[in-house]
């Protein structure tokens, strides 16, 4: 996966690097040329970044470059990467390779709202500058941000409109590596032997993992359904522990907040409780009810500040009840539980969030729970408690859990303990192990372009670079 990672490293780096310095203040300048081939070719500007975009990465697991040696292979292995990704590109141009239109589209797409997130972000960087010191206007700075982040990364000052453009273009480089890395791997082919042997290595470590943690299982079943496709670790669960359940859920969710008044109220009736408490301890003591009539008066006091509590909170659940009421009315008259909780649920692993689909499985099938277990990402208490209280094919009333939010739950099934035969999931095996093998035979590739006579290295320039990056230099 680490050769995969350079092939979105500049994007990465256009949005989230952080201008630190990097050794190039010197002679060369960002625009050099540190390899190149074709028409493609590698800036030391994006060397640099890249150099130190991995060595923060490195830092971040405790690694370090103590000498020129140490320095010397860090190059080498970060120049391979960007090469790799240059021969990709190459190939592509060369097999006559381009992203469809509508692959083009979302490259764009992606690229122009993580531009969207790099304005904002500079735009209140710049507005922070303007309210130090007022001596430039707020685009002033602006645009000196943009300039100063184009130069580093890119070797070349621009304006939010160039970057902007420069940053489209890197992302469609992105996206036509991997879009062409599948074109080449297209007929690869998953052996029948790959795929028991997946199956049964990962069932061996499954069966062992959920003997010491079978709690891990929702998260990791969960994960898989929700990422299948999407991210390259969401593989298939090859083993079930006993006791776990599956429910649906219709969740609405209250606007906004609660009011200062009531969280005022809230803790003044706490104070009220232990006041209360104190008083009738010592009158029991005692042996009389000298503290009879404070007692009457925070009472009273209690019971007004309750009853304020219980109106500001009917009125801050009153839009969102309504909603689950209605829902509920629907279940009521015979709808289907799985269609009446996709049009009013707002739990967005169902639903989905931001143009982005929910979870299919979720949505036919439910979510994991289990009352035996803890789990990540687990249950509200007041969920497992309303869930143990229904049978298989029951749904709850609307309640109230502990966040503010209404719901209404479904026992769906239980699920069955034990091996997950083979058959039950082999379209995912097969593609997990494909998936696999692509990577293997990828990387094998890319290995090999590496050896291309016809890449040229500016070998002084490569080492030129990233001197600051020793420790103790």
């Amino acid at each position: 996966m680490k050769k995969k990672l350079m092939a979105i490293a500049l994007v990465l780096i256009l949005a989230f690097g952080c201008i630190t310095g990097c050794s190039n203040d010197s002679v060369p300048k960002g625009t050099d040329i540190v390899a190149s081939i074709g028409t493609e070719s590698i800036s030391y500007a994006l060397y640099c970044a890249s150099l130190e975009s991995y060595m923060s990465y490195l830092t971040q697991i405790g690694g370090s470059i103590t000498s020129e040696d140490d320095l010397t292979v860090f190059q080498d292995m970060i120049m391979d990467y960007l090469i790799m990704d240059m021969m990709a590109l190459y190939n592509a141009q060369k097999d006559g390779f381009s992203l469809s239109d509508e692959e083009r589209q979302k490259a764009i797409d992606q690229a122009e709202s993580e531009i969207e997130d790099i304005r904002d972000e500079y735009i209140a960087s710049a507005e922070a500058d303007y309210e130090k010191d007022p001596s430039k206007t707020v685009d002033e700075y602006f645009d000196e941000y943009i300039a100063t982040l184009s130069e580093y990364y890119l070797g070349i000052r621009m304006n939010f409109d160039e970057y902007s453009e420069a940053y489209k273009n890197e992302m469609i480089r992105s996206y036509t590596i991997e879009a062409y890395k599948d074109y080449v791997c297209k007929d690869f082919v998953a052996s029948e032997g790959d795929i028991v042997k997946w199956y049964d290595e990962q069932h061996a470590s499954d069966v062992e993992a959920y003997a010491s943690f079978p709690e891990q299982f929702k998260f990791d079943q969960e994960y898989f359904e929700k990422y299948y496709g999407i991210e390259y670790d969401a593989c298939p669960v090859t083993y079930v522990p006993k006791g776990y359940s599956r429910i649906m859920d219709i969740v609405v969710k209250p606007n906004g907040e609660l009011s200062e008044q009531y969280e005022n109220n809230q803790k003044r009736m706490k104070e009220i409780y232990a006041e209360c408490s104190e008083l009738t301890f010592y009158d029991a003591l005692n042996g009389d009810d000298a503290n009879a009539a404070e007692i009457a008066e925070l009472l009273e006091e209690y019971r007004r500040l309750d009853a304020e509590c219980a109106s500001m909170h009917a009125d801050y659940i009153k839009d969102a009840k309504a909603k689950i009421d209605e829902a509920y009315s629907e279940l009521e008259s015979g709808a289907d539980f799985a269609e009446v909780m996709l049009k009013y649920s707002e739990n967005t692993d169902i639903v989905g969030k931001d143009g982005n689909g929910g979870c299919e499985a979720f949505q036919t099938k439910g979510q994991i729970i289990s009352l035996i277990y803890d789990c990540d990402k687990d249950w509200s208490p007041t969920v497992k408690e309303i869930f143990g209280m229904i049978e298989i094919g029951e749904y709850s009333n609307v309640f109230e859990d502990e966040d503010g939010s209404l719901h209404i739950i479904k026992y769906v099934s239980d699920i069955n303990s034990g091996d997950v035969p083979l058959d039950d999931i082999r379209d995912e095996v097969t593609s997990f192990v494909k998936a696999d093998s692509d990577e293997a035979a990828w990387n094998e590739l890319m290995e090999s372009w590496l050896a291309d006579p016809e890449i040229k290295r500016n070998t002084d320039l490569i080492r030129s670079a990233g001197k600051d990056l020793i420790e103790n230099k």
